[in-house]
């Protein structure tokens, strides 16, 4: 009996060891799953803007629904380190889906920061600091963006006319310049000189930094006039410049005749021409068909719409 009762007083500690040693092979509870990609990405930068068409970056929704993006941040390597804020988007910035949002960079605020024209790095982070996208943008030419083609895509490329707030178009397209297309010079108040711009391209153009002048802009005795900021000619379309407008850029054309020049945010004239005395006030001077070499006096006037003999 003494033999059984050391034995038991023996192995019931060795149970108890044996219990209390950790399981070699524990259940793990499963890893986080990954964040979810987000639908909304830098698509284009542009770095080589001016007092009139300052730095921006566009973003894109590659979604099917639009986001609210207010609260998120954009910023380059001042606000990456900590040295100045982050740009902070406004409250009721939404990307539609599909669709785009432009937001000026380089402005007066605390938070403006210029885009550095030989390359730099941008970050884009949700509300609540994660950080959803970035891109590194080498150096860009006056009217040379950096984007993504196909918008929204892995590629990107360098697109020359920029595409501010419309589609980048896809890949190996090239882009041929805008024309002047129709110029009406007998106006009167209230329906001053305008000239047409036609853009033979099956993507939008900007033309925000274009100029377009006479004579005076041509010797350099008067401004050139700029195109507005924004200023955007959609694919296989049409946009009016008035000319004649109380500006020191402003300029009349001679019903007489005269001469008009068009040139590109590099400076370089990418159209001109000579116009003929306008008959009556009811005539235009005007490429048929739209784009086309022929020039000929139109009798009927065809202001941002196809021209007509």
């Amino acid at each position: 009996m003494k033999k059984i009762l050391l034995a038991l007083l023996y192995i019931i500690p060795l149970i108890f060891i044996s219990c209390s040693r950790e399981d070699p092979n524990p259940t793990q509870p499963p890893p986080p799953p990954p964040p979810a990609a987000s639908s909304i990405k830098i698509n284009e930068v542009y770095s080589r803007g001016d007092a009139a068409n300052p730095d921006w970056i566009e973003i894109y929704n590659t979604g099917s629904t639009s986001v609210d993006i207010s609260g998120y941040k954009i910023y380059d390597n001042g606000g990456e380190s900590g040295s100045k804020p982050k740009k902070e988007f406004p409250t009721g910035s939404v990307v539609p889906a599909t669709g785009y949002l432009v937001i000026v960079v380089d402005d007066t605020t605390t938070s403006g920061f210029g885009l550095g024209s030989g390359g730099e790095k941008v970050w884009l982070e949700k509300s609540d600091g994660t950080v959803i996208d970035t891109i590194t943008f080498p150096a860009l030419g006056v009217d040379t963006s950096y984007g993504r083609r196909p918008d929204g895509s892995a590629n990107w490329e360098m697109i020359t006319p920029t595409t501010k707030g419309v589609t980048n178009g896809t890949g190996n397209i090239t882009i041929v310049p805008v024309v002047l297309n129709e110029i009406f010079s007998r106006g009167a108040d209230p329906d001053f000189d305008w000239i047409e711009i036609y853009n033979p391209n099956a993507v939008a153009v900007d033309l925000s930094g274009y100029l377009i002048y006479d004579g005076g802009g041509n010797l350099g005795t008067k401004p050139k006039l700029a195109f507005a900021a924004g200023s955007v000619v959609p694919a296989n379309g049409y946009f009016v410049i008035v000319v004649d407008i109380q500006d020191p850029a402003g300029f009349g054309i001679g019903s007489g005749g005269d001469e008009v020049w068009l040139e590109n945010p590099s400076g370089v004239v990418i159209d001109n021409q000579v116009i003929p005395a306008m008959p009556v006030t009811t005539t235009s001077y005007c490429r048929i068909p739209d784009g086309s070499t022929n020039w000929q006096i139109s009798n009927t006037i065809t202001k941002g719409a196809t021209n007509q003999p």
